[in-house]
C-alpha cells in the first residue's frame, strides 16, 4: 500500500491544530474552567496528533468527528484554526488575563499558565504576595507544580527580592 500524497506546504497541519488546542486548555485549567472541558481539549489535540497524517483528508471531507475524543465542538475549532491560523476564542481568553499575571510572569519558575492561576483564583497581585504564598505552602496547591515547581518558584521569588 503506498502513502497519501504530503499535502501542499500552506495546508492545515494537525500540529498546529493540537497546540492551539493546548495552549486553550492551560488557558481554561488556569481559568479554572471545567476540568472535564480541560481534558477534552487535550484529549482531541492528542487525537489530532495521532491521525496527523489522515487529518488533512479528514478535515477536507468533514469527518474529524469519527476520530475518538473529537466532538462536533473541537471539530468545529479544528475547523477554524485550519482556516483562519487562530481560535477565536483565544482572543476572548487572552481579554480576560488580568494586569496582574505579566508581573508575576516576570518571577522566574512562573510561567503564564501558573502566573494567570495565580492571578484569577488566588488572588495573587504582587511579588509580595506570591512571597506570603509560599510561606504558608499554599503554593503547593497549584495542581500541576508539584514540590518541585514551588521549589522554583520559591527559589525566583528570592532571586526577585535579592535585585530590589
Amino acid at each position: 500500500m503506498s502513502r497519501p500524497p504530503a499535502p501542499p506546504p500552506d495546508s492545515p497541519s494537525a500540529e498546529r491544530v493540537a497546540e492551539a488546542l493546548l495552549q486553550a486548555a492551560d488557558l481554561l485549567e488556569a481559568f479554572g474552567t471545567n476540568p472535564h472541558r480541560v481534558r477534552a481539549y487535550r484529549r482531541g489535540a492528542e487525537a489530532l496528533l495521532r491521525h496527523a497524517d489522515s487529518f488533512p483528508e479528514r478535515l477536507a471531507g468533514g469527518t474529524l468527528t469519527e476520530l475518538p475524543g473529537i466532538g462536533r465542538e473541537l471539530a468545529a475549532k479544528a475547523r477554524e484554526v485550519a482556516e483562519t491560523g487562530a481560535l477565536t476564542a483565544m482572543a476572548d481568553l487572552n481579554a480576560r488575563v488580568p494586569p496582574a499575571a505579566g508581573a508575576l510572569m516576570r518571577i522566574p519558575g512562573v510561567d503564564r499558565k501558573t502566573a494567570i492561576y495565580l492571578a484569577c483564583r488566588l488572588h495573587v497581585a504582587t511579588v509580595g504576595d506570591l512571597a506570603a504564598l509560599a510561606r504558608t505552602h499554599l503554593l503547593r496547591s497549584v495542581p500541576w507544580l508539584g514540590p518541585e515547581g514551588g521549589r522554583r518558584i520559591e527559589e525566583g521569588i528570592a532571586a526577585v527580592v535579592g535585585r530590589a
